[in-house]
């Protein structure tokens, strides 16, 4: 329709049945951008989102601003009849927000250890730890950030409910989750996690899919998810600890995004260079491979007469044992080997009757004091039978299962359990 007027643009358009909307583009400096949404000109409707984004989030995008770096154009639509002409934001409500809230002192951004402020608050916040200065931006980057152009589509006269219409199809793709956003996050480290199963994690007949489900406890639907990135991060975080000189102070999943953005905490950088990265990735390769063996090893072992075959419970225990195996000087020997399997097949046992006595004990607790006496001792017997450590290993899973503490736990039983 490029070489018809507008008018027969129109009339064809009604005759198709499409609807037509005209809209303009833009290039528009943050300070004035900004201006306008303070004086009221460019505002969010009733109807949009609340502020969904942590202060985190708001900071980095400010820092990707100073940076130069290229950000989504901003949607926004002028209201049929509104003859003030106010734009209305459509898609870009917490970018708009977050420029905002930061020109007007509401948070910082921490460059080279120091919190800079656009205005820095009377009182001032008090300093985050004592880990760096408040202090105000420079004006070099105050200019820089103020002459950002940021690029926005206007669509005009829209009614009401086209303007609704338009910013659900603007926000009807899901947003990333934490796993999409670590797995597009640009680093040697993420580069390297990503491929080291992306040639057989689309493929869920392959052995080696099914193999890495087994040795991590990953079901189909978190590698659909890309939910193994957060445990690549934890697995690699568990060789390379060296923080502090505790060999717990690692990356649980749950921190996954946090640690493989880590740039400026003088305890924590995962920026690494090439030259840094290479001899931990090797090392963590090896770390896998150590882990993959020992796991083969482990499942082929059988006595006869006894149905139980080696398997995991939870992405957590994976965890513990991919960092028991790697914190030896060899693999386990046979006989060590052989007391692992003794003592899961106790913690399968305890874990599957456990809840069922529990319940029957608490089913039992109103009525007479010998169906008590009895329920009780089933669980007495159970408990004496798997023993104490098969108690607190499983205990250890009911309260963030990868937490430090609790791998802590886990490791000192496996210590005791083989020496």
């Amino acid at each position: 329709m490029a070489d018809l007027t507008t008018a027969q643009q129109r009339a064809l358009a009604a005759a198709l049945n499409i609807p037509l909307t005209d809209f303009e583009k833009s290039d528009v400096p943050i300070r004035y951008y900004q201006k306008e949404f303070e004086d009221g000109l460019r505002d969010l409707d009733p109807w949009q989102r609340l502020d969904g984004w942590p202060e985190d989030y708001k900071s980095d995008f400010i820092k990707a601003i100073l940076h130069g770096n290229d950000i989504p154009k901003i949607m926004e639509y002028t209201l049929l009849g509104d003859e003030s002409e106010k734009k209305r934001i459509l898609d870009g409500g917490h970018r708009t927000r977050a420029i905002h809230e930061f020109k007007t002192g509401e948070f910082s951004v921490k460059i080279e250890g120091n919190y800079y402020w656009w205005i820095v608050p009377d009182p001032a916040r008090p300093e985050r730890d004592g880990e760096g200065r408040n202090k105000v931006l420079p004006q070099s980057l105050k200019n820089r950030f103020d002459n950002y152009s940021l690029t926005v589509t206007t669509y005009k006269n829209l009614t009401d409910e086209e303007a609704r219409q338009k910013f659900n199809e603007l926000n009807h793709c899901r947003p990333m989750n934490t796993p999409e956003v670590i797995n597009s996050h640009s680093s040697l480290l993420i580069d390297y996690l990503r491929k080291e199963w992306s040639n057989f994690i689309d493929d869920p007949d392959s052995d080696e899919y099914k193999g890495i489900q087994k040795q991590f406890y990953l079901k189909k639907a978190q590698l659909d998810k890309l939910n193994h990135m957060k445990v690549m991060v934890s697995l690699f975080s568990l060789i390379d600890r060296n923080r502090n000189g505790d060999v717990f102070n690692y990356c649980q999943p749950g921190d996954a995004l946090k640690y493989v953005r880590a740039s400026d905490d003088a305890e924590l950088n995962t920026q690494f260079s090439r030259s840094e990265f290479l001899p931990r990735w090797r090392k963590f390769t090896a770390g896998m491979e150590n882990y993959s063996e020992w796991y083969e090893e482990i499942t082929n072992i059988q006595e006869e007469g006894n149905p139980y075959e080696f398997s995991l419970t939870n992405h957590s225990e994976a965890l513990t044992f991919f960092h028991y195996i790697n914190s030896l000087p060899a693999l386990p020997s046979d006989e060590d080997n052989e007391k692992i399997f003794e003592f899961s097949e106790k913690c399968h046992k305890y874990k599957e009757m456990s809840p069922k006595l529990n319940k029957a004990l608490a089913d039992v607790s109103r009525g007479s004091l010998d169906d008590i006496a009895e329920a009780q001792g089933k669980l007495n017997a159970l408990e004496t039978e798997v023993g104490d450590q098969v108690i607190a290993w499983q205990g250890s899973f009911q309260n963030n299962g990868s937490g430090k503490t609790n791998m802590k736990k886990r490791h000192s039983i496996l210590r005791e359990l083989l020496h």
